[in-house]
């Protein structure tokens, strides 16, 4: 008798804004920015072992303690008292390395997965703790939902009200280091201050006022292909764009579906061998 599956989808995030605040004494960054989740997914399939295993669509992802959901286990097994052990299929459509958190909505989605499954009984505050352990955006996708996040970007809170957005997403299959990126001496900071004038809505005029990334510039500098695709969805098509995260993935951001249908004809046809999708906010699991 086959053993029982279980799937899960895992979306993938865009900051529609990132603001660098300065350098903590730990060595990271504080960053104020609104993660948003968008309806591109990686899968997990779960299935009980007499070991824990990964096997994924894609190479060049890790496969040994290496990989963040293999830290993630690794932990539940160590301070959690976590027996059961899972073959994992991990099936990648979000591109990896690319600010779009891939593999930390991959590591939280399978905390969530085996604490159900396995029955540990953690509350959120604990499952927190331990994706903070392995990442600095992971915390979010503990959550299904827009929210702002300060500090290393695991001190989370409510988003302002957004009205419905409609993505296009391009990446130009390059990697960004995102520890290089931070120490570029061109890495932009934005005063504190601003933290306390994010308002508690916004109409999609209004956006564009707050959607800036302080290390988008620093990226343009290294890969001028990331700014080439800011610069024509920006001049070509009726949205705002925008890199993710550290990049290398650019979003642009459309008050509907048909402006978003037009403008992901347009890059399909301009950048013909970039990865390119649309999206919406995720579907809340």
């Amino acid at each position: 008798m086959k053993a029982e599956t279980y799937t899960y989808l895992c979306p993938a995030k865009v900051n529609l804004f990132l603001y660098v605040l300065g350098k903590r004494t730990d060595g990271y960054h504080n960053i104020f920015t609104l993660f948003y989740p968008i309806s591109l997914y990686d899968t997990l399939i779960l299935e009980k072992s007499n070991k824990t295993e990964i096997i994924c669509s894609q190479k060049g992802i890790p496969l040994d303690d290496n990989n963040i959901i293999i830290k993630t286990h690794n932990i539940l097994k160590e301070k959690y008292n976590l027996h059961d052990n899972f073959k994992i299929e991990l099936i990648k459509n979000i591109p990896s390395g690319a600010g779009l958190g891939g593999g930390s909505s991959d590591a939280a989605n399978y905390l969530k997965a085996v604490n159900e499954i396995s029955c540990l009984g953690l509350d959120y505050n604990q499952m927190a703790e331990i994706m903070a352990m392995v990442g600095s955006d992971t915390v979010f996708f503990l959550k299904d939902m827009p929210q702002l996040a300060m500090g290393r970007g695991t001190e989370l809170s409510a988003a302002p009200k957004l009205p419905d957005l409609y993505f296009v997403i391009i990446n130009p299959n390059i990697h960004v280091s995102t520890k290089e990126i931070y120490n570029s001496k061109n890495l932009e900071l934005t005063n504190p201050n601003t933290i306390n004038m994010i308002k508690k809505e916004y109409t999609f005029q209004e956006l564009k006022s707050i959607m800036k990334n302080d290390m988008q510039q620093a990226v343009f500098l290294m890969h001028k292909e990331v700014k080439d695709i800011v610069d024509f969805l920006n001049n070509y098509t009726n949205g705002i764009a925008l890199m993710s995260g550290s990049g290398s993935t650019v979003f642009a951001v459309y008050p509907d579906k048909s402006a978003q249908e037009d403008a992901f004809n347009k890059a399909k046809n301009n950048f013909k061998t970039y990865f390119i999708e649309k999206a919406a906010v995720a579907a809340r699991g």
